[in-house]
């Protein structure tokens, strides 16, 4: 919640590099700061560490509170949107599927779509619980974090970043590792919460997606264009799509977000019925950034 320290001074902007950063609020334990410039927020200091949030409970269960009911069950809902974008980037690599990675793959289910279009490719996953899941499906989903000795550089043609880069701890770095990774001319994507959205705007500290330690950089268009322009890349373009998700999904958010005990039985009732549960709700309150980049 917001509270006295407005005028406390934070670090430099991860960003744009604005020598000094304003207090935003505190929420679940961090500090979170916003820059008077590009008007990126984020957390400062860092948690130690934040592997142990993408257990097993993360991708099926949330008892703790962050991540999904059950990660496949509420990505089928997507499966329509997912294949409107693997056409996009088959445009943007000369007409065809090309050696895709996917950054963030969880159990590899974007991945699983890619295949049967004729994309080729890795995924790669914090996550050991949801990778092996991804390999037991047969797919190549790696265990571990972006570094530049994970695979040749210059090795794939698209990387994809699905709801991601809010989670790392350093952004730029990563980006800068992923530049290494694409060909000349190889695409990126990224789909991020949108900061600068009238629904972030409204509800300041109360914004659904505003969920540290688990999202610690919350981007717009402007802090995220400048990030990718100083890793090597060009924005292509700036999108605001909706979602699909299930029942399930949108009342569990809603549990956490609000602690109204309502939202809990209501979970609880879909759980046991799950035949409504997984019913989808297409929803867009333009607080969804979906950004194409091309490798300079």
């Amino acid at each position: 919640m917001e509270n006295d320290h407005s005028e406390k001074i934070g670090p430099a902007c991860p960003a744009c590099l604005a020598p000094a950063t304003k207090f935003f609020c505190r929420k679940n334990n961090c500090d979170l700061y916003r820059c008077s410039s590009c008007r990126l927020v984020f957390v400062s200091p860092l948690p130690t560490e934040t592997a142990s949030i993408y257990e097993g409970d993360y991708f099926s269960g949330a008892e703790k509170g962050f991540g999904y009911v059950s990660y496949d069950e509420d990505k089928k809902t997507m499966a329509g949107i997912f294949n409107d974008y693997l056409q996009k980037l088959e445009q943007l690599n000369d007409g065809r599927p090309g050696h895709l990675l996917d950054v963030g793959a969880a159990t590899g289910y974007f991945l699983g779509l890619a295949k049967p279009r004729g994309w080729t490719g890795a995924g790669l996953e914090i996550s050991d619980y949801a990778a092996a899941k991804g390999r037991a499906k047969g797919l190549d989903v790696k265990t571990g974090i972006l570094g530049p000795d994970l695979f040749p550089p210059g090795s794939f043609d698209v990387v994809s970043m699905w709801d991601v880069i809010e989670h790392v701890r350093e952004p730029k770095k990563d980006l800068q590792t992923v530049a290494g990774l694409l060909h000349p001319g190889g695409a990126l994507v990224i789909n991020t919460p949108n900061g600068a959205s009238w629904t972030a705007r409204i509800l300041g500290s109360r914004w659904h997606l505003l969920v540290p330690p688990e999202h610690l950089h919350y981007f717009n268009p402007r802090a995220l264009s400048l990030l990718l322009q100083q890793s090597g890349f060009k924005v292509l373009s700036v999108h605001y799509p909706g979602k699909v998700f299930t029942l399930e999904y949108i009342f569990h958010t809603l549990a956490r977000w609000q602690g109204l005990s309502i939202w809990q039985k209501i979970l609880s009732w879909l759980k046991r019925h799950p035949s409504v549960g997984q019913w989808g709700l297409p929803i867009n309150l333009r607080d969804n950034m979906l950004i194409y980049a091309r490798k300079n």
